[in-house]
Formats: structure tokens, sequence, C-alpha cells
């Protein structure tokens, strides 16, 4: 099942307009949703200039918005923990168990995600920035919030936490190398082993 969200896009508007006639939201909305596409085909070394065309803009132009990689770096995952995290939201809020919630959650995340190849690598070179882990210690109460609630109505092993919510994440996205699909068959797996054994 995948939870409805208000606005799981990276930009809105024609991506062809030209870049002199946005704002300055829509530029930096622009430079994002082209800097994740081109360093998820290319790597995280992709340079900056090729980012700026890509986007329509620049070099200068990329420059006043993210100073530095590193910045626009932060500014992508940041974006992603905030995706994570208003998913998770929104699961809370649904009928049902809350074990229900947490599986609709990891299914549309990972649905989403899974051809961010990416994020695991841009997570770990800017997890000290303080935007980014602001972001991630958002992130992971709610995710916290969503296993404690599971948990209590006995559906949740008792040792799982959210670095087990971040390795089902990695795992999903990781198998795509063997093949496309697979992501279904591995969450299908490691779904069940989270679940909770009645008398074990």
């Amino acid at each position: 099942m995948s939870i409805p969200v208000s606005d799981d896009q990276w930009i809105e508007g024609d991506p062809d307009t030209v870049w002199a006639t946005l704002g300055a939201d829509a530029k930096h909305e622009r430079i994002l949703r082209a800097a994740w596409r081109l360093f998820n085909a290319q790597g995280l070394e992709t340079p900056m200039p090729m980012v700026a065309a890509a986007a329509g803009a620049g070099v200068g132009s990329l420059y006043r918005q993210f100073p530095s990689k590193h910045d626009l770096l932060a500014a992508l995952v940041t974006r992603r923990l905030g995706q994570i995290e208003q998913v998770t939201e929104a699961a809370m809020r649904q009928p049902g168990t809350r074990w229900q919630a947490l599986t609709d959650m990891l299914w549309t995340i990972v649905e989403r995600q899974r051809g961010d190849e990416i994020l695991g690598e841009a997570w770990s070179l800017v997890a000290e920035q303080a935007d980014v882990a602001q972001a991630t210690e958002r992130t992971q109460s709610a995710i916290d919030r969503l296993l404690d609630a599971a948990r209590e109505e006995g559906f949740v092993r008792a040792d799982v936490d959210t670095l087990d919510i971040r390795l089902v994440f990695t795992a999903t996205r990781a198998v795509g190398r063997v093949s496309p699909d697979a992501w279904k068959r591995m969450l299908e797996l490691l779904i069940d082993g989270l679940a909770a054994r009645p008398g074990v």
C-alpha cells in the first residue's frame, strides 16, 4: 500500500523553463533535481559545472545557491530525510494497526527511493553538517515513535531500532544491482525479519 503525502516532487512547474525567468526557490529546486539525477547516473565525483549545465544554470548561479558540493549534498540528503519523515508521520495517522502502518511506510519509501544509488554514500559524507544532523534526528524520532507503537501492539521484535530500518533501505537499494525487481522480494524478507514471533 502506498501512503499518500502532500508533496513528493523535487520541483513543481515546467523543468524546461528558462533559468533567468525562475524565482529563487524554483532555481534552488531545479538544481536539486538536476544534481540528484546526475549524481545517481554518474556518481558523486561529478563536477559542479556539469550540475550547473544539467540545471540550465551558469556555474556562478550554482555557487550562489550552494557554495560547495558539500552544501549541495547536504541539501539533497536533508530533502530525502524530510520525505522519509513525512511518509512516516502520514503512516502514524492512518487507520489500522501500527504494524500495517510500519509496513506501508516501508513499501512507500523503498518503492520511491530504490533508484537512489548515492543516498547512503552522500549521507555518510555530510552526516555531521548541522542541517543533516537535525533532519536525521527528526526522521529517526518519527520512526522510533512508529516502531514503539507497533511494538506495544506486539507486532515488532523487541530489538528492532532505527538502524534496522536504515538497513532495510540500504539493502533494498543495493539488491537492484542483482535484479531490477529483486527489491520487492528483499523487502518482503526483511519485513518478515522485523516481525515479532510469539513465544520466541
